[in-house]
């Protein structure tokens, strides 16, 4: 990564850490059968996870839930084949300002939704996806176990011997389906 790009990414997720820090949020735990509304955050540039992503959203719907998924694509243009359909939308580099924080009505659309669980998927710290899942409305953050992500999840699992997407989604939905509540929606 050449060294303008270092500086910028380290700039922003300084400046990211200290906009969380700042923020007062109080997490509820919601179980994946009390929940409505979930929305998906991840890494569309692999289309394994793609494809891992648009089977989740397909088996949540037929759970009768309501599922938004939000990708972020690491260029500049999305690939032909890939495009927003109902339930799954994109943002890339485009989208982003100086501080790598992503803009736009998909975005802050997104940011504004009440989600009942917001799953938080990808295996790198990428700033773009922080911020949103940051800045989300969600009543309830799961994501994959990171020192920088506590202060943004409710909920971390660790997968430390695969770091696989699919490992994570699995181990994330598994942990959902333990939790027992009477959450109910307000």
């Amino acid at each position: 990564m050449p060294v303008n790009k270092k500086l910028r990414s380290a700039i922003a997720s300084y400046l990211l850490s200290r906009e969380i820090k700042l923020s007062k949020r109080k997490g509820v735990s919601v179980s994946l059968e009390a929940a409505s509304t979930i929305g998906i955050v991840y890494d569309s540039s692999s289309e394994k996870v793609y494809e891992l992503i648009k089977k989740t959203v397909k088996d949540l719907r037929a759970m009768q839930k309501d599922v938004l998924a939000l990708g972020y694509y690491n260029r500049k243009e999305l690939p032909p084949m890939r495009f927003a359909k109902l339930g799954m939308d994109f943002f890339t580099r485009k989208a982003l300002n100086w501080q790598m924080k992503p803009s736009g009505t998909v975005v802050s659309n997104f940011i504004a939704l009440p989600f009942d669980i917001l799953i938080i998927l990808h295996s790198e710290q990428i700033i773009p996806i922080r911020f949103i899942a940051a800045h989300s409305h969600a009543k309830f953050k799961i994501g994959k176990f990171d020192s920088r992500n506590e202060q943004v999840c409710d909920m971390m699992i660790d997968t430390r011997e695969e770091s696989s997407s699919a490992r994570l989604l699995e181990q994330i939905l598994k942990y959902l389906n333990m939790i027992k509540n009477d959450y109910q929606k307000i």
